[in-house]
């Protein structure tokens, strides 16, 4: 489920919502898919706060896949809540695998990629990334902005495509479509506003 954010322009501007994307897969050369995490940004081409690719280090995912294997940590403990809801004895155990498995996947994914996040709707690098429950300058002009995390929720699935570059593979062709054709990714101007 996506994050929940509310959003408030300070000193004395609206406070507003903002929910989470999903469905958004990076498609790799040999046609598997990894979960692509988004945040809220300010996108300096389409001129709004938008979803933009998280990237989280290195470090980050070292450190998750370490927990994953550590009964004592936090996240561990929530895989086992979460997992819960699974049926069968061994449920946790292949529950928490399969998370072992998309962090290490999304830690080889981080070791090549090469180009900074972008907006998931127009391809741009020149965003924000706003980080959660912190006053920054508001990239937009006047005062700041603090986005907080609020709770999660529920939106539909976009069924959009990435190469591991995050280059948005256009709607209306196969996932496979860009490397297939050995292309990186769409052409300048391809991409589409969801």
């Amino acid at each position: 489920m996506p994050a929940y954010y509310e959003i408030k322009f300070l000193p004395e501007g609206p406070v507003t919502r903002f929910a989470g994307s999903r469905g958004n897969y990076y498609e790799f050369e040999d046609g598997s898919h990894s979960d692509m995490e988004t945040t809220p940004v300010w996108c300096h081409r389409c001129k709004e706060i938008i979803h933009g690719e998280e990237i989280e280090s290195l470090d980050v995912i070292n450190q998750k896949i370490a927990d994953l294997h550590d009964p004592m940590s936090e996240h561990y403990r929530i895989i086992k809540i979460l997992s819960a809801n699974h049926k069968g004895v061994d449920a946790h155990e292949k529950f928490r695998l399969d998370e072992i498995e998309k962090a290490e996947k999304r830690r080889q994914w981080r070791e090549q990629r090469r180009s900074g996040p972008k907006c998931i709707h127009c391809g741009s690098t020149d965003i924000f990334v706003f980080p959660v429950n912190q006053e920054v300058p508001n990239p937009a002009g006047q005062g700041t902005v603090e986005v907080s995390f609020v709770g999660m929720c529920s939106t539909e699935f976009n069924q959009w495509f990435f190469t591991p570059e995050g280059e948005r593979i256009p709607k209306g062709t196969k996932p496979t479509r860009w490397h297939i054709q050995g292309k990186a990714g769409p052409a300048a101007g391809e991409h589409e506003k969801g």
